[in-house]
């Protein structure tokens, strides 16, 4: 604290009438206990008395007076400790004040804000103050608040135990100093980048430094500083900041608890709100499920049972499945944002509804959910149903294949045995349902179905595969049937295999045999679409061969062809050589260059591969290797 002592009646009027000096020096308190002291000396014709007041303004009082009488001695140590009482009232008086403008207050954001402003008020002699608070995210004492330094200064976070501020917080303790050197050797624990910014700032002359504590519990520190050369804190200084900051942790810990209380009561009222709103999306949910239940019962197919919905809570949306089902309410369209609504089985998706955004999306979310739990259970409906019939096909099958005569007419199974007929297998799925095979076969049974331009077909799955039987009175519908299977097997990557046409009269089971090595062939080279057991050709001798074992085959016979990328053109050129059927002319005409360089480029191949074109052991091997390496590694030849 600043005490003017010359302010006093009585020391004014004895520097008036008797040449009163006093002299001020700032010194270590040498006593901790709230007294002052005095000690008196004569000097040829006066007095010297010092007065120590250390403990409350850091300094000490030396008086010279022309005046011998011990009792004006006395009266200047009695008008000292007057000065020294009424800067005590006032300071009291201040602190009160603090206590009506930031200690009652309940926000936080108002103490940290106005805590210093209050301060600076009490300690006048202050010129600037920090206010420190530790964030336990960071781990560092962040300043919230500060007064007469650099806006910079609110980015100067210290760790505890680092500067002033950091050893205050971990010890607990306050620290007074009183010098520019006694304030430089305190921040001897300092991070780089903190002592850079030290090295950048003006040091203070004095400096004070007390915890902001409660319950034993560190919150942060509460700094004062004197910039003035005469600047300089006291043991009293200390205590009125520490009770001053014992007041604020108090607060600010109160503010908080507040606020937390606020919080609570906002959650209570939100969790109320959110229980009386969810009783009534469960009201309606009942509701909602009673009307579902009510469409869902009817016997009608799952078309019309969704535009029912559709019309019922004027909802337009679009609904796929894996099956192939495909529906649009009337008035859907594509535009805006839509949201969607996933059908699972056994936590498989197969469907999905596509609906729009609206204001009562908590209604419409409830709706499709429960929509969606309507139509898996439906599913699960047809899937036994259609697992039924496809035992009954199945039945169907072999009952025909073991020579079973037909009565002519469509049996329930709506199939007939005609004059001509034909099988297909397909196999090599590509799984559609989350890796559900027996989800796949019916979707791909579905899409070959739709695909087939015959009705009179016999089609079911088995052991992983599709069965396909159809017939006719002559060949050309199946011919036409069989070009359609073979768009739809290419599209949805589906490996068929096709038997000859045959007479209704000869074995099913022959010509399932024979389509299924068909299937087989294209599954072992990779490839999807329809191939026809007669167009083989030397792949009927690979029964039971690995795709792997083929390939490893063709390297080995074209290895000094295939092996270097600058052979890539002979390989090119064989290929087309061979598919030429050997015809120099065509070939060169096909991968346009001179028939010389054709011939060069055969002595090249003949070189590298040590096989002669002439030769007709040779020729065969380069041809079929050739022809395999096309099949099987996806490369064709120009």
């Amino acid at each position: 604290m600043q005490i003017h002592l010359l302010s006093h009646p009585l020391l004014k009027e004895l520097a008036r009438t008797h040449a009163l000096r006093c002299e001020e020096n700032t010194i270590e308190p040498a006593h901790g206990c709230a007294s002052i002291p005095h000690a008196v000396e004569k000097t040829g014709h006066g007095l010297r008395i010092v007065v120590d007041h250390s403990y409350f303004t850091a300094k000490q009082t030396v008086f010279t007076i022309s005046n011998e009488k011990t009792e004006t001695a006395m009266q200047i140590a009695e008008a000292v400790q007057d000065a020294v009482i009424a800067l005590q009232s006032r300071t009291l008086q201040m602190l009160a004040g603090v206590n009506s403008t930031v200690i009652n207050s309940l926000d936080e954001k108002e103490i940290v804000h106005n805590v210093l402003r209050e301060v600076m008020h009490v300690f006048p002699h202050c010129d600037a103050g920090v206010f420190r608070l530790f964030d336990e995210a960071s781990g560092f004492l962040v300043p919230v608040s500060h007064v007469g330094l650099a806006e910079e200064y609110s980015h100067y976070r210290v760790r505890p135990n680092e500067s002033v501020s950091g050893e205050v917080f971990a010890s607990g303790l306050p620290a007074i100093h009183n010098s520019r050197q006694s304030i430089i050797a305190a921040h001897r624990v300092m991070r780089p980048e903190s002592q850079s910014f030290m090295e950048r700032s003006e040091i203070a002359n004095a400096l004070l430094c007390v915890p902001v504590m409660t319950e034993g519990k560190p919150l942060g520190t509460l700094t004062m500083l004197c910039f003035s050369g005469d600047g300089a804190f006291s043991l009293f200084d200390r205590t009125v900041l520490e009770s001053l900051a014992a007041q604020i942790a108090v607060a600010y810990q109160r503010s908080l608890a507040y606020q937390n209380a606020v919080a609570t009561s906002h959650r209570l009222e939100q969790m109320r709100n959110d229980l009386a709103r969810k009783n009534v999306e469960l009201d309606r949910s009942v509701a909602l499920h009673e009307a579902l239940l009510r469409i869902f019962s009817t016997g009608n197919g799952l078309a019309e049972q969704l535009d029912a919905v559709s019309e019922l809570f004027s909802v337009e949306f679009r609904f796929e499945n894996v099956l192939g089902l495909h529906h649009r309410s009337e008035g859907w369209t594509e535009d805006g944002e839509t949201l969607r609504q996933v059908v699972e089985v056994a936590e498989a998706p197969v469907g999905w509804f596509q609906f729009h955004t609206s204001q009562d999306a908590g209604f419409h979310r409830v709706l499709f959910g429960t929509l969606a739990t309507f139509v898996a259970l439906d599913f699960v409906r047809d899937m036994s149903r259609m697992d039924v019939l496809n035992a009954r096909k199945k039945a169907h099958f072999e009952t025909l294949a073991a020579g079973g005569e037909s009565d002519g007419r469509r049996s329930n199974n709506g199939f007939r045995l005609e004059r001509y007929s034909q099988v297909f297998v397909a196999r090599g799925l590509r799984s559609e349902a989350s890796g559900n095979l027996r989800l796949a076969l019916h979707k791909a049974q579905s899409d070959l179905q739709q695909g087939m331009t015959t009705a009179n077909s016999l089609i079911f799955h088995h052991d992983g595969q599709i069965i396909i039987l159809v017939s006719g009175s002559t060949v050309a519908p199946l011919e036409r049937n069989l070009l359609a299977i073979a768009d739809v097997a290419t599209a949805q990557a589906i490996c068929v295999g096709a038997s000859e046409i045959y007479n209704a009269n000869q074995g099913h089971l022959v010509a399932r045999d024979l389509a299924a090595q068909a299937a087989e062939a294209l599954a072992r080279r990779g490839r999807s679409g329809l191939l026809r057991h007669r167009d083989m050709g030397v792949e009927l001798l690979f029964d039971g061969r690995e795709r792997q074992d083929i390939l490893e085959f063709t390297r080995h016979i074209l290895k000094p062809l295939l092996q270097d990328s600058r052979h890539r053109a002979l390989y090119e050129t064989l290929s087309r050589y061979i598919h030429e059927g050997k015809s120099a002319a065509r070939a060169a005409q096909a991968l346009d260059i001179h028939p010389n360089t054709l011939y060069q480029r055969l002595q090249r191949v003949e070189a590298l591969t040590g096989r002669r074109l002439a030769d007709a052991g040779d020729f065969t091997l380069l041809s079929l290797a050739c022809q395999l390496h096309s099949d099987y590694s996806g490369i064709v030849g120009s």
